[in-house]
């Protein structure tokens, strides 16, 4: 048992019962006084409800006066007992009381499965527990040296795939091109670069931070969230930074990978390795198209992931290429500097409101969240509950719809009117806007991006939005279809990354001598995203057709994938096997699977061209499950599907 310890002044706990959620608060009154009349009908909350079009939903409880203030008072008179007279912390939930209180809190049926899934997101059951005392104790029958695994790519899930390896005693090292760890967070510095997932579920599972300052914080807090985590598990000194893996070659005789390192000075090591780890990611090479003349031009140009911070747009004439999720946020703040901005879009997409995008968290909540027992637990499963996958209806087709060409279902139709409402709104005197932003897709068919006075900042008189195709790049600006040339200083390119070439430039050859560029072309696959034939021993993390388009956190997925990882490394060591490969035969099925579900799936709609989609229209990017099926389908390793040797 563990004491709990309750710290603070009366004061400190008012002021944290004034910001807490009062439904999340009740499931914290449920578990730490056992008393099950607060889960009675007095208590019982209004339904959570989302403004249509939003993915972000009211989960307030709907409380009167009254019946707040008895839940605040009953909380104080509790947790100021537990404070002074201390007490025993009490166990966990088990599967059946969560189930009970979610489907309580949310005021909806809540499946044993997504609850199982909860159990392990708020680490009331550790996941690890699946293969941490198998993978250990088969790593203590070895040698040190005789089983080493290489992480590519010191990012979010290198990071954890490094936490993971540590905590089982693998022996492993890290390799990152970059001059420091956090991957994206690192890479990208552009103005009001931030998270578009909650803070608070925009971390790790087993290593939660009550301190985020806005429920969705920018760039620099989560860079410092990662940089913080490699020192808090101790995997630092296994990251061996400005290393660039250039190429790795498996041996199909001592099964063994041969991976060349660039170093700093420019010299190439040759490291082996029995396993390799790609965590690379998909958004990390910049993409930046080949426009005619782009070589000519006389000002400066950049991409948004290599932000110039020396380059200074104050009073001058600036080109934002594209408008996509970094340019708008980076939108206002360079509108606001330059003397006329005009924005290129090839397509507009749809832009959410939230009304918590710039909300910096309440203090009371940041306390709670660090000092009431089993808050920080309960909220996290909520915010799951309230994010992930709500909005997954209205992303399969329904046959019986009709209006295919604007909408995947009733639901969906539903989200496009009021968005379509909301940018009207938005525009306001600027409706001759408004044929120009609104998408001719459905919702979700690419990830909505979240609001930060986009519109108004198009609507501004300094402001141009251009629709018409670029044609060329000139010295003194960029033409576009209508033979106009639009003269500008600078040339922000928020144009992508060649995410669809998955662990590029590497080259990766195979145990049949096939690099993996030849073998996937232009159709990338591999079994769950991360396991490819003729490949043994190769994991990819944020491999094809993972990511997430819909609603939740990346960091879920990548947690899902690393768990699997370690799963199958226990099963090869436990098994005294030096390879492990996925079948042609499985990856395969697995794979038409993927693409007869995607079809039928906002993403894979007619209308949508994206960098989701291949050149021959097959959705090779995104997971075609909700993020529930997915942590299902990857959560037991299945030991008849592989091949070891």
């Amino acid at each position: 048992m563990t004491a709990i310890r309750i710290p603070g002044t009366d004061d400190d706990l008012r002021r944290a019962l004034d910001d807490v959620n009062l439904p999340t608060l009740l499931l914290v009154l449920t578990q730490l006084s056992g008393d099950a009349r607060w889960m009675g009908e007095r208590y019982r909350p209004a339904p959570i409800v989302a403004p249509e079009g939003s993915l972000f939903p009211d989960d307030s409880g709907g409380y009167d006066e009254e019946i707040a203030a008895e839940i605040r008072a009953g909380a104080f008179d509790l947790l100021r007992q537990v404070r002074d007279e201390g007490g025993e912390l009490p166990p966990a939930p088990t599967l059946a009381g969560m189930r009970r209180m979610m489907a309580f809190s949310t005021a909806e049926p809540v499946e044993d499965e997504f609850c199982a899934m909860l159990l392990e997101e708020t680490h009331f059951v550790d996941r690890d527990e699946d293969w941490f005392a198998a993978l250990q104790q088969a790593v203590a029958r070895r040698d040190e040296d005789d089983f080493r695994v290489l992480v590519v790519g010191a990012g979010p899930a290198g990071i954890c795939a490094g936490i993971k390896l540590a905590k089982a005693g693998v022996s492993y090292r890290i390799v990152e091109k970059n001059d420091s760890v956090g991957g994206t967070w690192y890479e990208n510095s552009y103005p009001d670069c931030g998270v578009d997932t909650p803070n608070h579920f925009y971390s790790y599972s087993f290593d939660r931070n009550p301190n985020w300052s806005g429920y969705f914080s920018k760039r620099d807090e989560l860079y410092a969230y990662f940089d913080a985590c490699v020192d808090k598990f101790g995997i630092r000194d296994a990251i061996e930074l400005e290393s660039e893996v250039r190429a790795m070659r498996y041996d199909a005789d001592t099964r063994l990978w041969s991976v060349d390192v660039r170093r700093a000075d420019g010299g190439v090591e040759t490291l082996e390795a029995n396993v390799v780890i790609s965590a690379v990611g998909q958004l990390n090479r910049p993409n930046i198209p080949e426009f005619e003349g782009l070589e000519s031009f006389e000002g400066t140009s950049f991409h948004s992931a290599r932000w110039r911070h020396d380059v200074d747009l104050e009073g001058r004439r600036v080109a934002v290429v594209g408008t996509g999720c970094s340019a708008v946020q980076l939108l206002p703040k360079t509108a606001a500097k330059a003397a006329h901005t005009f924005v290129f879009q090839r397509s507009p997409h749809w832009v959410l409101p939230n009304e918590n995008y710039y909300r910096p968290v309440e203090a009371g909540l940041v306390w709670a969240l660090n000092h009431i027992p089993f808050y920080a637990e309960f909220h996290r499963a909520r915010m799951i509950f309230g994010f992930m996958d709500r909005n997954w209806p209205a992303v399969p087709l329904d046959p019986a719809w009709e209006h295919t060409d604007r909408a995947m279902n009733e639901i969906s139709d539903g989200m496009r009117a009021a968005l379509t409402e909301y940018i009207r709104e938005q525009l306001g005197e600027r409706q001759d806007l408004l044929e120009k932003c609104v998408p001719q897709f459905p919702v979700l068919a690419k990830r909505p991006i979240i609001d930060n006075e986009w519109y108004p900042t198009v609507a501004r008189d300094d402001v141009d939005l251009v629709t018409e195709e670029i044609v060329a790049v000139r010295p003194n600006g960029i033409e576009t279809s209508d033979g106009m040339v639009h003269e500008v200083d600078a040339i922000i390119f928020a144009t992508g990354f060649r995410s669809n070439l998955f662990l590029w430039p590497m080259e990766v050859v195979g145990r049949s001598g096939t690099t993996l560029g030849e073998r996937w072309g232009d159709y990338p696959r591999a079994y769950k995203g991360m396991l490819v034939p003729d490949y043994p021993n190769l994991f990819c993390l944020y491999g094809p057709n993972t990511n997430i388009v819909h609603g939740g956190s990346i960091l879920y997925t990548i947690e899902c994938q690393v768990h699997y990882v370690m799963q199958c490394l226990a099963l090869m060591l436990g098994r005294d096997a030096q390879a492990l490969e996925i079948p042609e035969q499985i990856n395969d099925a697995y794979n038409d699977e993927v693409q007869e579900i995607s079809k039928d799936l906002a993403w894979g709609h007619p209308n949508v061209h994206s960098w989701y989609k291949n050149s021959d229209g097959r959705v090779v990017n995104n997971s075609p499950f909700s993020n529930l099926e997915y942590w299902s389908r990857t959560h037991d390793v299945e030991p008849n599907r592989y091949r070891m040797s």
